[in-house]
């Protein structure tokens, strides 16, 4: 509906007769410059985010295998499409190189960006040895050449595009599908288990908060060595560990077509049907017998954290992999943003970043600040994130790293929960643990049964009361998780420390604990007068007063729905 309203002339991406009329259009006009293919690029990208939303936010039951597959499909064609395009649009551009040629140095350069790509040109016109280094002014990429290539007819691209297509789409669109199909299947096996789950669908209104002692964890090796374990094996990125961020940069030395020719009042230029062609360079041997490498210095993007000097790694196209052997000599210069290092040949690069560094969480926090109304905060090892939630919408405050707020540029937009997952992972903060992400971040087996049901729990009761995680958890979460609850949070704002009661709930009941956060030692013994109960919901309700559960019973069902999708995608109760 908001697309039949848009009226733009954009395809609609669920009916499959326009999305193959855009293409074969688009894949017939052979005429495009760099503009045009940058302003189609905006259109692509949109149809493609729309794809991937159709394939993870649609319930199984009102999608077909069959469409899935048609949309994978239709993905796929999208991304070979728009990177033959910038093929074709550099083709057409290099047959004129004399109209861009540099007064000052006799050969051409040129960039050309926007908000998604940032194309980057040089030709060697000339074919000096002196000419051999060059820097894009505006972009801050730069390259230097060995002499061979000096002397060559040869140009050197650089295009950098801010989305990645080229890291396993289906694997990762699988992985996330698999990985609430394991929600799901773990609520199954706990409602299997339990009988504590009937309980009444009523709205939220807790604070929940979490502190935490930071845990020692061993990391894993960044990189894993291919099958075979010879001492110079190539090394593949792990892509459950590492994330490749920042988008793309594809680094080519391509061949000249014939030049366009003058003849009177004509232009003619020959017609060749071989396409964009790439340069064949051969590492050539230095003075003191080592191969002699290409240095390449590319720009660190603005609009990405990078919270420790990021893995350089290569796109390996046969192995449809990203490897790290291949480039050497790395320096990271912080203060310019950008990397130096070399390559023996012409290769895509990306810039990858450990994807559980901000795990565990210090600590965290969830408290009601209006009707449907709602702020999360999570303290993680780098950052401290804040995100507002009203209704079915989420928006984030605030990023702040080293006491400095950062992410401008995705602060302050009412978004759903999906999308704000995917600009935060985009942008570096990756708080949102996979089904895997216990093989680098220890989390205790036993808890996870229990988790689906305390964080339905935790949804039934925010909007009247106040509830976060113990800072006395980890000495017994192997058998139970422990929160702490204050009797009512009527209004707006955090609740007072001295307001605190401490439950334990272990996925059969919930009990009032006698201990406190300050206790030396934990203890099951109850506190007087407390009774056992079978959800946390009915433990509160004994205890609140009628107007902290009115309130509770007041918020909306988008309001609950939003909250339970944060909790399950930064399952902070697992990860804290």
């Amino acid at each position: 509906w908001e697309h039949y309203l848009s009226c733009d002339g954009t395809p609609d991406p669920t009916v499959p007769q326009e999305i193959n009329t855009f293409m074969s259009l688009w894949r017939d006009d052979h005429d495009e410059d760099i503009q045009l293919v940058m302003e189609k690029e905006e259109v692509v990208l949109n149809l493609i985010e729309k794809f991937e939303y159709l394939l993870l936010e649609t319930s199984p039951d009102e999608i077909t295998e069959k469409q899935r597959d048609q949309y994978l499909g239709f993905i796929l064609q999208l991304q070979d499409l728009l990177h033959q395009k910038y093929n074709e649009a550099t083709q057409n551009l290099l047959k004129v190189t004399s109209v861009y040629e540099d007064s000052e140095t006799g050969n051409m350069h040129t960039v050309i960006k926007d908000k998604n790509s940032t194309f980057c040109i040089w030709v060697n016109l000339k074919k000096k040895a002196r000419l051999r280094n060059f820097v894009f002014q505006g972009a801050g990429h730069a390259f230097d050449l060995p002499k061979s290539l000096a002397l060559s007819s040869v140009a050197i691209r650089v295009l950098h595009t801010r989305y990645d297509h080229l890291s396993p789409l289906v694997a990762s669109l699988k992985e996330k599908s698999s990985n609430t199909d394991d929600v799901k299947e773990t609520e199954e096996k706990t409602e299997q288990n339990s009988d504590t789950l009937d309980v009444p669908s009523q709205g939220m209104g807790l604070v929940f908060t979490c502190s935490t002692k930071k845990i020692l964890r061993l990391k894993d090796a960044l990189l894993r060595e291919e099958a075979g374990g010879r001492e110079e094996a190539p090394r593949v990125a792990d892509l459950q560990q590492l994330l490749p961020l920042g988008g793309v940069y594809h680094i080519d030395a391509l061949q000249l077509p014939p030049q366009v020719q003058d003849v009177g009042d004509w232009s003619m230029v020959e017609l060749l049907d071989v396409g964009l062609e790439l340069y064949p360079y051969s590492p050539e041997e230095a003075e003191d017998g080592t191969q002699a490498a290409v240095q390449i210095t590319l720009r660190l993007p603005d609009n990405v954290i990078y919270f420790q000097v990021p893995v350089v790694a290569r796109w390996d196209p046969a192995g449809q992999q990203w490897r790290t052997d291949g480039i050497t000599n790395i320096t990271h210069e912080a203060e310019e943003k950008s990397i130096t290092f070399g390559m023996c040949a012409f290769y895509t690069v990306a810039f990858l970043q450990d994807a559980h560094l901000n795990l565990p969480y210090q600590a965290w926090e969830l408290h009601p600040t209006g009707v449907d109304e709602g702020l999360f905060t999570i303290t993680a090892v780098f950052a401290t994130i804040q995100i507002q939630i009203k209704d079915n919408q989420c928006m984030l405050s605030a990023v702040v790293v080293k006491e400095e707020e950062v992410l401008s540029h995705i602060t302050g937009k009412w978004m759903s929960p999906f999308a704000l997952r995917a600009a935060l992972k985009r942008a570096g903060v990756n708080i949102f643990p996979a089904e895997y992400s216990p093989k680098y971040v220890p989390v205790p087996r036993k808890v996870t049964l229990t988790l689906p049901q305390l964080d339905r729990n935790n949804l039934l009761t925010h909007g009247g009361l106040s509830r976060c995680l113990s800072s006395v958890s980890q000495t017994a979460q192997t058998l139970a998780k422990e929160n702490r609850a204050d009797n009512e949070h009527l209004t707006a704002g955090a609740a007072k420390d001295n307001d605190w009661s401490l439950y334990m709930f272990t996925g059969e009941k919930v009990q009032n604990l006698k201990l406190t956060e300050t206790s030396e030692a934990f203890s099951e013994e109850l506190k007087e007068e407390s009774e056992f109960h079978s959800t946390l919901y009915h433990m509160l309700k004994d205890s609140a007063s009628s107007e902290a559960m009115d309130k509770v019973g007041r918020a909306g069902f988008l309001f609950i729905d939003s909250v339970y999708q944060l909790l399950l995608a930064t399952r902070v109760l697992a990860y804290s």
